[in-house]
């Protein structure tokens, strides 16, 4: 047996005793077992650092670094901390082929990459992006505005002029309409940038309206649909409901977050220092208030729709922890609902995870997470190292699946005709899932986990850049 063989057979089989350790103790904690959950990797930073080196010479071979070794997080944290610019954006464009976006919003140096088979491509001038929920539209975020294409043209599109571009708005947008003369001079002093950060993005399933949240500036609405405003401000604002008229600060805040329902008339939006927010757009693109549901935590940090639009999940945090609850759309038009209160129309289904990114999985997900005929589609909720899922839309019963990954999420994108979810972190990974089939015993923390196919790294200190494992 050569020296790589008698390291992956030590690597692999206590990575995989630690994990159906810790898997088990999964199960009878979300079975409504009282206990404490004491496990550790035991697998060291020197051992990773061996493990590295091998999975980076089979990687140069050009074979498949996962028939030898299985994926780590802890032990690999020597490198992981070498990453300094967390993966902010994913997309899944093919079979075994990705879009990431590396960097935060308010960086200088980001980089985008084409993640390809086990080849990564640097792609020039791109800020962020966005595929339709069906799959036919992408909308790209550059330096001179957003860039829209078709998306099953591929990858290769994005080198081809855009079907269509909305020029970025003036800087000026961000201000509110109505402001005092106090609140304008408070907002001209305060705001000194030179550029839109993108931070998320949106699009409807027609490729004509996107959300977007730029860092801590402000919520926008763009549409390219004739007859209605190319660019709309949500927030920062003045204006009742969304805005307090004798607010003395009218800036962004932290933890500006939307969602746009798939047919473009509905959104959700919000940011530290709001509620939650809902509000339709009608047929001349202009926006009306619809509902306000009191957030169960401190500060508003996350929004999204389910594939009818008909659920609305929002989560509230504080630090690592969160509530999550599901506002029924239909039938609640004008409500208010108080902060820090569980209420009918917003039931509470999770009540300690801070929600980072999320993704809405169909019903044919549902039942393969639950192992039987399921009513209604999943919420993948994923926070600071885990993700769980709560199956049957609004009123669900409670997390029926649950697995870790290590850091905190930073975006999620589902394909339901390659039937795979991507998900991003603050680690550099992104991990890549086969939803519909569990995973095998001892590879990952979880409770009917979800099988991870693949797993890039992108992290600085790799020779030859991003790595697929």
């Amino acid at each position: 047996m050569s020296k790589r063989d008698e390291l992956a057979q030590t690597w692999n089989a206590a990575g995989r005793a630690y994990f159906t350790k810790y898997s088990d103790s999964l199960r009878r904690l979300y079975a409504g077992e009282e206990l404490e959950i004491d496990a550790e990797d035991p697998r060291t930073e020197a051992d990773g650092d061996a493990v590295m080196a091998e999975a980076l010479a089979i990687a140069a071979e050009g074979r498949p670094i996962r028939e030898v070794f299985d994926p780590a997080h802890a032990p690999l944290m020597g490198w992981i901390k070498s990453n300094e610019a967390p993966l902010s954006f994913v997309a899944i464009m093919g079979p075994d082929e990705l879009l990431v976006h590396q960097g935060a919003a308010w960086h200088d140096a980001v980089a985008t990459y084409h993640l390809h088979g086990t080849t990564a491509t640097r792609l020039a001038d791109i800020r962020g992006f966005y595929r339709t929920r069906n799959r036919e539209h992408l909308v790209v975020a550059r330096g001179d505005g957003l860039h829209f294409y078709n998306a099953r043209d591929g990858v290769a599109a994005l080198s081809r002029p855009a079907l269509a571009m909305l020029p970025w708005p003036p800087l000026s947008i961000f201000a509110p309409a109505g402001m005092s003369k106090e609140q304008a001079a408070e907002f001209a002093e305060s705001f000194t940038d030179t550029r839109i950060d993108v931070e998320s993005l949106q699009m409807s399933d027609d490729g004509t309206r996107v959300v977007m949240t730029a860092y801590r500036q402000g919520i926008l609405l763009a549409s390219r649909r004739p007859g209605e405003p190319p660019w709309q401000l949500l927030w920062p604002s003045v204006t009742p409901p969304f805005g307090d008229p004798a607010s003395e600060y009218v800036r962004a805040g932290d933890m500006t977050h939307a969602a746009i329902s798939r047919d473009g008339t509905r959104l959700a939006f919000g940011s530290q220092d709001t509620a939650h927010y809902t509000a339709t757009v009608d047929d001349g693109g202009q926006v009306h208030w619809y509902a306000t549901i009191g957030n169960l935590s401190e500060y508003p940090h996350h929004a999204a729709f389910s594939d009818s639009g008909k659920a609305v999940l929002f989560n509230s945090c504080h630090f690592y922890n969160g509530a999550s609850v599901t506002f029924a759309w239909t039938g609640n038009a004008g409500v208010d609902l108080e902060p820090y209160e569980v209420h009918p129309q917003a039931p509470c289904i999770d009540n300690s995870l801070r929600v980072y990114a999320s993704s809405f999985l169909p019903t044919d997900v549902s039942s393969a997470i639950i192992g039987a005929a399921a009513q209604g589609g999943t919420f993948a909720l994923a926070g600071a190292g885990i993700m769980r899922f709560y199956v049957g839309g609004v009123g669900l019963r409670g997390a029926q699946g649950a697995q870790g990954f290590g850091s905190s999420a930073s975006a999620m994108d589902y394909d339901p005709e390659l039937q795979r979810m991507a998900l991003s972190t603050y680690a550099g990974y992104v991990h890549v899932y086969d939803p519909l089939t569990e995973e095998d015993p001892g590879r990952i923390d979880g409770w009917r986990a979800r099988k991870e196919v693949a797993r890039w790294a992108l992290w600085p200190r790799l020779p030859s850049g991003p790595i697929r494992w």
